[in-house]
């Protein structure tokens, strides 16, 4: 399995590939959509610099940086959609960007990646979790449309991601390993992620009051939902569940942190390919699960819970709430 992180600066680059990194991705605002739609109209789902990669110069230094290592870069384009008055400028920013040697785009509008695949042959384009893509049949509407790779949502469980991999033939498939989880399915969120300080939706407290009777299920959504004001979704995790990603066939462990400190990416690098050489050496899987909670401790500080567990099936404590 190929270890997928983020990448926001040209001076973390080094460190990423030598921590064991084998593809870096990330995006950048050009200066043509800035001056006419601003950061917070987001062409890449972040709306701080701090995430965004500094020039395409720069961007041409980390593409060249990544080749000479061996590994592959791809662009962030991933927001839900585009308007029609952003396409034009989308296509300038793609052909600009490919001709900085970029190996693949991140994105999640079906019309963009209808609008980009045959101008850009070359280019490997991948669906974002974004797309939303939680079963076969849209798996197979994105591969109809030229898709090569899908980024599995956050919230699908492991029989899910196995039944949806095997009845995609052609297609190659990463799931997420390692912080940034979060109580909302991504695709349908409609949360905007604008705050200076960074404290997103998902972590704002807030009360659910029904306006009728509840229905246990709802009562138990409601005091799952409100549990998260106490969780850091910051420790996710899913360290336990790469002999079953394996095994179903994942081909990439993509890192989440667009924006965070270039020594908690590389933290996570080191934790993955830990955890992927461990798989191969610790068949015994309670073994292995032992180790990986006591390595989300030594990482995190404290013990895995359900809300932060990527994959909460294998979780103490977490199968209810799959």
């Amino acid at each position: 399995m190929r270890i997928i992180s983020p990448v926001d600066h040209l001076g973390e680059v080094a460190e990423l590939l030598v921590a064991g990194a084998d593809e870096l991705y990330g995006g950048y605002v050009p200066a043509a959509w800035g001056a006419r739609f601003g950061l917070l109209a987001s062409i890449n789902q972040r709306t701080f610099a701090g995430a965004q990669i500094d020039s395409y110069a720069d961007l041409q230094s980390i593409v060249e940086q990544v080749r000479v290592h061996g590994g592959r870069f791809s662009l962030t384009l991933n927001a839900p959609y585009y308007t029609d008055a952003q396409i034009p400028l989308l296509l300038d920013y793609v052909e600009e960007a490919s001709a900085a040697g970029i190996d693949g785009v991140i994105l999640a509008d079906l019309g963009l990646l209808r609008k980009l695949r045959p101008r850009f042959p070359r280019l490997q384009m991948h669906a974002s979790t974004l797309a939303h893509l939680v079963n076969s049949a849209a798996v197979a509407e994105y591969r109809d449309a030229g898709i090569d790779r899908v980024v599995l949502p956050r919230h699908l469980p492991l029989a899910e991601m196995a039944s949806i991999i095997a009845a995609s033939p052609g297609v190659r498939f990463d799931a997420f390993l390692l912080v940034g989880n979060c109580p909302n399915c991504e695709g349908l969120c409609s949360f905007h992620h604008s705050s200076p300080d960074r404290i997103w939706p998902c972590e704002i407290p807030y009360a659910i009051d029904p306006v009728a009777a509840a229905s246990s299920a709802l009562t138990s959504a409601i005091g799952r939902q409100g549990s998260w004001a106490k969780s850091n979704r910051r420790h996710g995790c899913g360290l336990c569940a790469l002999p079953a990603l394996r095994e179903a066939g994942i081909d990439g462990l993509k890192l989440v942190g667009r924006g965070a400190p270039a020594a908690e990416k590389v933290r996570n690098v080191l934790l993955a390919c830990e955890f992927i050489d461990l798989v191969d050496t610790e068949p015994d899987f309670d073994n292995y699960q032992k180790k990986a909670l006591s390595a989300h401790l030594t990482r995190f500080g404290r013990d895995c819970s359900p809300n932060v567990c990527y994959y909460p099936e294998l979780c103490p404590n977490g199968a209810d709430l799959v």
